[in-house]
């Protein structure tokens, strides 16, 4: 059996946000994110279940090229 996770990057809640000049979105220079939060328990879940069937867990996300930080840190 193969488990597909989706993991999605948000800012961390520790990091104090700035929103942009223009008002539409946050400065993300030098801002942490981290996998959310609801995505690392189905994570985990999925490796307890496939761990005890004896299944495989496929993790995959979308977005810029700092997705591939939260896609090694689900791996690991």
């Amino acid at each position: 059996m193969k488990i597909a996770v989706c993991v999605k990057q948000v800012p961390d809640t520790e990091a104090r946000l700035k929103v942009a000049a223009d008002g539409r979105w946050i400065v993300e220079d030098d801002l942490p994110f981290v996998i959310n939060e609801s995505d690392e328990y189905a994570l985990e879940e999925a490796l307890r279940i496939a761990e005890k069937s004896g299944g495989e867990v496929v993790v995959f996300s979308l977005g810029p090229e700092r997705v591939r930080e939260a896609l090694r840190k689900a791996l690991a």
